[in-house]
């Protein structure tokens, strides 16, 4: 089927404005680094020096990606510094998903007997334009390189020509997955029958003995990556299940539906509108095809292009576990969902709609995505920094003035954790202490302060004064972080301050 004019021109164009778009983001967010990313740092460079997962001088469960930290040795190994080396990760892991994006896309097309060619360079554009992509691409996170990683498993899983490489790389690459983001853990139940179906086509022509070995082989690739981490984890922390699981839960009241909703709506505005396109088009005649212009597709299975198909059946999963695990979604979800998704969404599109509406849908998602990127992502960043900075002045300040293992409760540890050394942790925001999790949403707060102080806080960092006869020591500010539809909201200022805590039995004046 002959796409439009749109879809089948400007490729190159699209490819090389990407790129620079793409470029542009790194030389601004150079200086950046996410908070939970200076957890994977640390964890990382604990491995380093041979002291296994650790993190501020704690062994705990606290990574939810291994696999990052591997990467981040191996790129320490380079004789950079760490942050530059974890820089260096990201461009590359960046360059890959963005070239899996492609050539997922084109897979769609071929399966869809779609003639779109521009479509791939749309699809980058639309990708790369989105504020979630420009947060989170250089942030030392590995999501976007875990959205490429996604898209590289359903195109393994369900290739053209299925032969003993694909079925063997298939199985590597889903065993890895868990090991990337826990929730791809999910693709062994989405994943298992397209590797079952893969296997009995490249070895129905083979000897019974040949024909067993393969599966063997396959289900051994398949099973050793997660089997090699759980009996680390079970020797190292006791346990399987790294403690975020607890951590990022919602909160009791919220709504996940409604929260996965408004993520992708600030982030992916394109999945929604061109969803919600799709259902109408079969009900509103001006948004369909010409009988025409349709064309019998190659390879479809239940109506989607086979090469999507176990992506889809994985989103479909998480999303259900998302719900039933009262999940607190967050950007980064969203991003290792979306750009195979939206790919799977424009090509269905592109046989059941009208182009020209299609294309109008594709225009205004580019403008809403890059409008949001330097409306809210810009200073966002921006602010970011600013805080970093400040940290920053927070550690010195802590090192000279708070004495050697003292204790210093803390909800976001990840730069506090890099940078302090000589100073215990009390993490209540549960990443590397999972008994803090279930004081996360208690009502009364004195309690999460009364297992912070039993942990050994004699220290706390947090806006308000923790309790009563708290000494404020230090205080730094910045401008608020977050995402905020109010553009005026990124100028307001907000302070980090250091306390000390009143001694046992201490009672304040009145």
């Amino acid at each position: 089927m002959q796409a439009s004019t749109m879809f089948n021109r400007y490729r190159e164009v699209l490819l090389t404005l990407s790129l620079a778009w793409v470029a542009g983001w790194l030389w601004f967010t150079w200086s950046y680094w996410e908070d939970d990313a200076y957890i994977h740092i640390e964890y990382a460079r604990n491995v380093w020096l041979g002291r296994g997962f650790m993190f501020n001088g704690l062994i705990s469960n606290g990574d939810t990606s291994p696999v990052w930290v591997v990467l981040l040795v191996s790129a320490l190994s380079t004789g950079l510094e760490w942050l530059t080396a974890g820089k260096a990760l990201t461009i590359l892991c960046t360059a890959f998903s963005l070239w899996t994006l492609w050539h997922f896309t084109r897979s769609l097309c071929r399966d869809a007997s779609v003639q779109a060619d521009s479509l791939p360079g749309w699809m980058l554009a639309l990708f790369v334009a989105s504020p979630y992509f420009c947060y989170w691409a250089f942030s030392g996170m590995e999501a976007v390189w875990a959205a490429g990683w996604l898209m590289l498993q359903s195109l393994l899983l369900m290739p053209g020509k299925p032969t003993t490489k694909t079925l063997l790389g298939a199985a590597l690459c889903v065993g890895l997955g868990p090991l990337i983001r826990p929730e791809m853990v999910l693709m062994f139940v989405a994943g298992g029958p397209f590797l079952l179906y893969q296997w009995w086509q490249v070895s129905r022509d083979m000897t019974p003995t040949k024909r067993w070995g393969l599966f063997l082989a396959a289900a051994i690739l398949l099973a050793l990556p997660l089997l090699i981490w759980i009996g680390y984890a079970l020797h190292a922390f006791g346990y399987v299940m790294p403690n975020t699981n607890a951590a990022k839960r919602a909160a009791p009241d919220s709504s996940v539906i409604a929260r996965l909703l408004n993520v992708f709506g600030l982030g992916f505005t394109g999945v929604l509108l061109v969803a919600g396109a799709l259902l109408g088009s079969w009900v509103i005649p001006a948004l369909k095809a010409s009988p025409s212009t349709r064309s019998e597709a190659s390879r479809m299975l239940w109506g989607i292009p086979a090469s999507a198909a176990p992506l889809l059946a994985w989103v479909l999963l998480t999303v259900v576990f998302y719900v039933v695990n009262h999940t607190y979604v967050q950007t980064r979800y969203a991003l290792v969902l979306a750009p195979g998704l939206m790919s799977l969404l424009w090509v269905l599109s592109l046989r059941r709609m009208n182009t020209r509406w299609l294309a109008a849908v594709t225009v205004l998602t580019l403008v809403v995505s890059l409008s949001g990127s330097l409306l809210m992502a810009r200073p966002h960043l921006r602010n970011k920094m600013e805080l970093i900075s400040a940290i920053d002045g927070m550690v010195k300040r802590i090192e000279s003035t708070v004495p050697t293992g003292s204790g210093i409760a803390v909800y976001s540890i990840g730069q506090y954790g890099f940078q302090l050394q000589h100073h215990p942790l009390i993490d209540i925001g549960g990443i590397t202490r999972p008994e803090a999790s279930k004081y996360l949403f208690d009502a009364d707060q004195h309690r999460m302060l009364d297992w912070a102080k039993k942990e050994g806080a004699l220290y706390y960092i947090s806006g308000d004064a923790p309790e009563p006869g708290a000494v404020l020591l230090h205080e730094v500010n910045a401008r608020v972080t977050g995402w905020h539809l109010r553009l005026s909201t990124y100028d307001i200022t907000s302070a980090q301050r250091l306390w000390r805590l009143p001694a046992p039995g201490h009672l304040p004046q009145e």
